[in-house]
């Protein structure tokens, strides 16, 4: 055994590149957000509150079947209509339920990855963090209506809710928002 090795084993270099690391931090400028009078922005990979447009959603369940824990309940149901021009009957699915139990939800983000529609019509991208409530059975199932009007939730300043259109790619409207197809 060598005088370097037996150093080696006898101090944990390791341990020097651990401390330097944090030493570094020793030097910086300490930053104190005076919450909630300011706010730091989370970044653009922020999974932040569900954002969903009943009008984008083709009703394909990938969401559901995507996500891993099921906390993503969907019913529907099926019409037929006849189309007055051509009189050829049309299938539709009609949703009649759309809710997500956002108390057991990972943010894992498959739910979105999963969804074929372009823009897509559930996102997590929308920088809003501050869901707290004092009755989480109740507060934090959302269904289709509460997840595109955001009720009870508070927006992160700028945010807007889906339902005032707030896009996936544009969580803080701007000319993404102008442009919302249906």
């Amino acid at each position: 055994m060598s005088v370097s090795e037996f150093i080696g084993k006898l101090i944990p270099m390791e341990l020097f590149a651990g401390l330097r690391l944090t030493g570094g931090y020793i030097f910086r400028k300490k930053v104190t957000i005076q919450y909630p009078e300011q706010r730091m922005e989370p970044t653009d990979r922020f999974r932040g509150m569900f954002g969903y447009d009943v009008d984008r959603c083709i009703d394909c369940h990938l969401c559901a079947q995507a996500c891993p824990i099921d906390i993503i309940h969907i019913k529907d149901h099926t019409e037929v209509e006849e189309d007055p021009e051509t009189g050829k009957k049309k299938r539709k699915k009609i949703i009649d339920r759309y809710d997500i139990d956002v108390k057991r939800c990972m943010f894992c983000g498959l739910c979105e990855e999963a969804c074929p529609t372009e823009p897509k019509s559930v996102w997590l991208t929308t920088k809003t963090y501050e869901m707290a409530t004092y009755e989480r059975a109740e507060q934090l199932y959302f269904d289709k209506e509460r997840l595109a009007s955001w009720e009870g939730v508070q927006p992160f300043p700028g945010v807007l809710p889906p339902a005032q259109g707030g896009l996936p790619d544009a969580p803080m409207g701007g000319a993404g928002a102008a442009g919302k197809e249906a």
